[in-house]
């Protein structure tokens, strides 16, 4: 699973696996001083996650640390957002469950109830738009 942003320049920003390597979400391999314009994630099923036409956009991860010998990081989910007109749309794609949930809410309070850090600029006055389909 990688997700790929497509700036407004057209640069392509291309992550690594995100469920083993840092995908540069946060480090200065993915910015750029211009916006975003797309946001895609490759999930495996042949299906693809596209957030398009928002504000901003954050991606994090859920994770636990196990405590003790050999302890690594154990993913739980994988959270996708975009923030439009005040409202963020966050799709959390669940590792355990093997689901996918779209959850709308107000800005600030996307993650359970609380706000998020690490938005990054997307593009002001597109139509924001996001779906999984099937990858072509």
């Amino acid at each position: 699973m990688n997700y790929s942003l497509i700036f407004d320049d057209g640069v392509v920003y291309t992550s690594p696996d995100i469920r083993s390597r840092d995908p540069g979400w946060a480090s200065e391999d993915g910015a750029r001083p211009v916006g975003i314009r797309e946001l895609s994630l490759t999930m495996p099923g042949a299906r693809v996650l596209i957030l398009c036409g928002f504000e901003a956009y954050n991606f994090f991860v859920e994770a636990s640390q196990v405590m003790g010998k050999g302890g690594g990081a154990k993913i739980h989910a994988f959270n996708f957002c975009g923030r439009w007109g005040g409202h963020v749309v966050t799709w959390r794609i669940d590792m355990q469950k093997g689901q996918i949930t779209k959850l709308i809410s107000f800005d600030g309070l996307e993650y359970f109830g609380t706000a998020t850090r690490g938005w990054r600029q997307g593009l002001m006055g597109e139509q924001a738009r996001s779906g999984v389909c099937p990858l072509q």
